[in-house]
Formats: C-alpha cells, structure tokens, sequence
C-alpha cells in the first residue's frame, strides 16, 4: 500500500474509501458548504468554533463532511487518509453505539469536565497518532500540540480542560504507539 516513507496516494485514500464503504453501510463523504444543515451548525456553533466550515472535517449520521472540495484537493491525499482513519473510529463508534455516540457527542457538548466527547475524540486521535507513526516512524511534538489544544481550547468546548493531565497521557501514548510499531504490532 504505502511505503515506510509515509507516501500516500489518491490511490490509497480511494482503497480507504473502498474498505470503509464495504465495512459501514450507508458511508458517504459529503462537503459542508454543499449542505444546508452543515451550514446551520457551522453558524450554531460559530462563537467558539469560528472555524468549523472552512478547518474542520465532522461525522454526522455515516458522513465524513469535509469543509468543501476545494479543502480536500488542497490538503492532499496524506492529510486525507489520516482523517479518514481518525473518523473510520468515529463511525464506528456510532454504528457500535447507535444512539448513545449521537446523544452524547452532539447534544451533550456543553462545557463540562469528563465530557463524552473527550472519550470518543480520545479514540479518535489515538488513531491519528496511530496512522503517523506508522507513515513515519514517529510522532512529533507539534501534532501532541495540536492535539492537546483540541482537548483543552474551545474548538470542541474545552472538552478536557487539563492541559497537564492530557499533555501526560499523550506522552504516554506516543510511547505506547511508538513501542508497538517497533515490535510490529499493528492493530
């Protein structure tokens, strides 16, 4: 599929997109500005996420929305693969957990310590750090940056305001991930 070197392909993205169709019955990829409701959200949820229809990829009811085709040409098919693979666990998680992932993630998103979404964006980006160490051998702090400020700012409503405690269990984690590979084991 890909080599060591961390080169993905529209070739790869599309096997990806392939697997997943087969896998999750009714998977579709969609494009926010293409989307009413999307539009909607993206305005509902516009004082803390201004970012939401031109940064943001979302699963919502089997769809990947992406924020528009453009977006998606320009990010290429590296960036792509890497968050289909983080919202391949999203999907999964609400096929697994029909109602309570829907409930849970969009009508509880309140600010709020031990929220829900902490828990499902956890899995999320264990995937993503899961996918670069794989491409390419490691995990950079800059992505354990990005992360932790996903959890601890207001994008997703400050879903796990405790920067230490998050920044330690990304460290963990890395390590963990990082353990693994060298051993060859691959979930």
């Amino acid at each position: 599929m890909h080599g060591a070197s961390g080169q993905i392909t529209d070739a790869d993205v599309a096997a990806l997109e392939m697997q997943l169709l087969d896998e999750l019955p009714g998977f579709a990829i969609g494009y926010k500005d293409e989307d009413r409701l999307q539009q909607l959200i993206g305005r509902l949820v516009r004082p803390f996420n201004a970012t939401y229809l031109t940064d943001y990829t979302t699963v919502l009811f089997g769809v990947v929305w992406f924020p528009s085709r453009a977006w998606r040409a320009q990010m290429g098919p590296r960036v792509i693969y890497e968050i289909l693979r983080h919202e391949a666990v999203h999907l999964r998680d609400a096929r697994r957990f029909p109602v309570f992932f829907h409930v849970s993630y969009l009508l509880l998103p309140l600010p709020a310590v031990l929220t829900m979404r902490a828990w499902w964006e956890w899995r999320g980006y264990t995937e993503t750090l899961r996918v670069v160490q794989q491409l390419d051998g490691f995990i950079p702090d800059s992505l354990l940056n990005h992360v932790e400020q996903r959890f601890v700012g207001s994008d997703y409503l400050f879903m796990w305001p405790f920067r230490r405690h998050i920044r330690g269990r990304l460290a963990a984690l890395r390590r963990r991930l990082s353990a693994e590979d060298a051993a060859g084991k691959r979930p």
